[in-house]
Parts: structure tokens; C-alpha cells; sequence
């Protein structure tokens, strides 16, 4: 006689999907089976589609770092009864991170596919990686140390569905190059063969994951100054492949020049997109592309017909954004010039 043990991967993974957190916490550990199911990238997407499913049409789930924790915000784009502005609420705080002995100070956040790899304050304990879904955390011990200067990105192999973790390191001053890749998987670091000739710019540039891969805004290596000759670009992580991929061209070609003094953000449009927040620092004016075809080794954008925002000028260090595709709505995060930290929608 067959028990729900000896469910189909598929089925199982829908019907656990569909209970609540809360429930599902403590039923994995009735079955092997569902403990290690609820690991896998695939069910890991089928709860974010059925959370999305639950979630109020005029709202948007958000993760925010605020004072150094992360919290799971609510987004009202249209605001609700006489407040027709919009409005942001915390939901909850991520959980497993802290103990009775010990506080830990989370500085960033990057989000892949539901995980979240955190970047701690504290060098000597550099990162961990939490499933909220599950409650679930792993903190990752480094190859050799953690550096000050370390950028890191989250993503996935597409042929293993198996997440990596990026993390590297190019100071000139320090004499400092170092590429590494961590397997969840295997729990092993991976040391990367690259000699970049081009530049990820202040350490704030963070990249931005996107159908498994990372993308960030990168610049001419050396050549972190205004020129008219010299163009900007993406460059995309194929965590697949493990290499980067060549220089994916910005909106218009423009030049480093027009971007030298500009605050520039890359988010993510729906699940396959990817935006770019471009903000001069004479005109104030913000301007968004978004891509229509985005892959390691090819992209082109349009750019999205906005009311001109200005007024308020973004510290190159503190933007984020995202449009909701519904409502059009854009919503811009970060610290404004001569203003504490804010949101405009």
C-alpha cells in the first residue's frame, strides 16, 4: 500500500507548497523526504508563486535592511481609504539569525529565487544564507579570511539547480585580487581564474541576481573618471558556466563622461527583466530603461515613458528601486542629499 511518502517529487512539492509556514516547519522533519525536498530551488519558487497568489493585488512584499536588521515589509502602491499615498509596513523580521548570547548586525542583503544571503557587519562571521521560507540559515566559513573590500553575488546552475555563492575582491591598494565560488551543495569553495580588464567600481556597485545569474554596472578598469571616448556597461556573472560573460552595452552607448557623476541602479522587473535607475547629478532628472532581451552574453533595452522625477538628488551609494508592473508605479529608496533616508513613489 503506497503512503504520501512515496509521492511523485511534482505532487509532493505542490501539495507542501500550499500549507502554511508555520505548519510546514515542523513537518519536515517527520520525512527525510520532505527535508530534503524543501531544499530544492523548484519548491523554494512554488512558494513564492502561492505567497504571491495570497497577496493583496495593491501590495508589494519587499525585504528591507533597516538599523542593521532585515525585516519583510508590505508596499501599498495605492494607498487605502481617505490615504491615497502610498504606504510601506513591516510584516516581520528574519528569523534564525540571532541566539541569547550573541546580536548579529546584517549590513546587505541579496535575494535569489527566495533565498537571502546576508552580509554581516562583522567580519569574522562574513556571510549567511537564510531560507525565510523555512526558518533555515547556514552560515558559510571563508577559503582563507574575509576582506573589508568583498563584493559578493547569489545565484544559481541552471544544469544542477544548485545555488553558488560569488565572492571576490580587486583592490589595487591592497595588492588585493581574489575570485572564489561556493557551492551550497557541495559546501566547498572554488578558486576562479580572472584577470579583469574592466572595473566594478566603489565598493556600494552591488550586482544585481537575475534568472540565476548576476549582473552589475561596471566601467573601464583603471579608468573610474569622466571620458568621452570611453563607454560604460554591464557585466553578467554566468553562474552556470562559472565565467563571466563579455560587455553588455548601456542604454544609448552613453559614454563614461555622461555617467561619471550620475547615481545608477539595477533592479529587477518582473522575474526575467532587468531595470536601470539613471539619475544626473546637474538635472536631478531620473530616467529608467528596461531590458528587452537580458542574457549573459546579449542585451538591448526601451526606455520606460515616465512624469519626469526630480527635486531630489540620490546619493550614489544609497539607491534602490522597483516598478510594479500593474500599476506603473515607480518607487524609489535611499538617501537623498541634505535629507535623512527616504521613499518616493
Amino acid at each position: 500500500m503506497a503512503t504520501i511518502s512515496d509521492l511523485s517529487q511534482d505532487l509532493a512539492e505542490e501539495i507542501l507548497s500550499r500549507l502554511p509556514l508555520t505548519f510546514l516547519r515542523k513537518i519536515r522533519f517527520t520525512c527525510k523526504k520532505w527535508n530534503d525536498l524543501s531544499k530544492h530551488r523548484s519548491f523554494t519558487k512554488k512558494q513564492i508563486s502561492v505567497a504571491k497568489k495570497r497577496q493583496s493585488k495593491d501590495c508589494q512584499a519587499m525585504i528591507m535592511v533597516m538599523n542593521y536588521r532585515v525585516y519583510l515589509t508590505s508596499v501599498n502602491l495605492l494607498g487605502t481609504g481617505s490615504n491615497v499615498y502610498p504606504s510601506i509596513k513591516r510584516q516581520g523580521t528574519l528569523m534564525g539569525l540571532n541566539d541569547a548570547n550573541r546580536r548579529v548586525d546584517i549590513s546587505t542583503v541579496f535575494h535569489c529565487d527566495g533565498l537571502l544571503l546576508c552580509i554581516t557587519k562583522d567580519l569574522s562571521s562574513r556571510l549567511v544564507v537564510c531560507n525565510p521560507y523555512l526558518g533555515q540559515t547556514m552560515w558559510i566559513k571563508p577559503r582563507n579570511s574575509y576582506h573589508e573590500m568583498d563584493s559578493y553575488a547569489l545565484g544559481y546552475d541552471k544544469s544542477l539547480r544548485s545555488y553558488k555563492i560569488l565572492r571576490f575582491v580587486d583592490y589595487a591598494e591592497d595588492q588585493i585580487c581574489e575570485f572564489e565560488l561556493y557551492s551550497l551543495e557541495t559546501s566547498s569553495w572554488k578558486v576562479l581564474d580572472v584577470t579583469p580588464d574592466w572595473d566594478l567600481g566603489p565598493h556600494h556597485h552591488r550586482g544585481l541576481s537575475l534568472k540565476g545569474n548576476a549582473y552589475w554596472y561596471a566601467k573601464e578598469k583603471g579608468d573610474w573618471v569622466a571620458g568621452d571616448d570611453v563607454l560604460d556597461f554591464l557585466i553578467c556573472f554566468d553562474f552556470t558556466r562559472e565565467r563571466f560573460g563579455p560587455r553588455l552595452p548601456l542604454p544609448n552607448g552613453h559614454t563614461s563622461r555622461a555617467y561619471s557623476d550620475a547615481t545608477v541602479t539595477l533592479s529587477s522587473f518582473g522575474e526575467d527583466q532587468l531595470a536601470m535607475l539613471f539619475q544626473c547629478k546637474f538635472t536631478f532628472w531620473i530616467k529608467i530603461w528596461v531590458t528587452s532581451k537580458i542574457e549573459p552574453e546579449d542585451a538591448s533595452f526601451l526606455p520606460v515613458n515616465m512624469i519626469p522625477l526630480t527635486g531630489h538628488q540620490y546619493l550614489a551609494d544609497a539607491g534602490s528601486f522597483f516598478m510594479d508592473e500593474k500599476t506603473n508605479i515607480l518607487v524609489v529608496s535611499g538617501k537623498v542629499v541634505g535629507h535623512v533616508p527616504r521613499c518616493i513613489a
